[in-house]
């Protein structure tokens, strides 16, 4: 539940689970399906990470999967072999995932899928417009989210000022 206080908004940072990653920690191991079930979602070597893989090509904490409302991002968190989305490398920008991306983060190779809620994916320019609205600088352990009013409103599931 979310309020706000003080001007504040405050929010529980657990998630629906509508998005999962599929991978395999070796190329002999079978497949392994993971939800990504918290709004920010780190993926490295380190403990603390919510998905914690030991290969010594991953840097500690190496990338960050982040929800807004039905969409999810992804991020590198400067790591040192690089994070790509479908061949292209990421930054620290927030780069807009759908469903079936292919995502590779050194040597480990994952797949995004979108968990069928009966919602419907947004489309191809509200994603576009996401995009530009959420951003994080490199350095900073700040991320700016910038919402109309409506998207913020969208987040609520009750009336966030009883």
């Amino acid at each position: 539940m979310s309020r706000v206080v003080s001007g504040t908004l405050e929010m529980n940072l657990s998630s629906p689970i509508l998005w999962q990653l599929t991978y395999s920690p070796e190329r002999e191991q079978p497949a392994r399906t993971v939800d990504i079930d918290s709004v920010r979602f780190r993926v490295g070597r380190r403990d603390g990470a919510e998905l914690i893989l030991r290969s010594p090509q991953l840097s500690g904490l190496h990338a960050e999967f982040v929800m807004v409302g039905m969409r999810l991002f992804i991020r590198d968190l400067a790591s040192t072999n690089g994070t790509y989305v479908n061949g292209k490398r990421v930054g620290y920008r927030d780069t807009p995932l759908r469903d079936g991306d292919h995502i590779r983060m050194a040597n480990v190779e994952f797949t995004v899928h979108r968990r069928h809620s009966g919602i419907a994916p947004p489309s191809e320019s509200e994603l576009e417009s996401e995009s530009e609205s959420v951003r994080h600088e490199p350095g900073s352990k700040t991320t700016v989210m910038e919402f109309p009013q409506i998207a913020l409103d969208s987040l609520f599931t009750g009336n966030p000022f009883a």
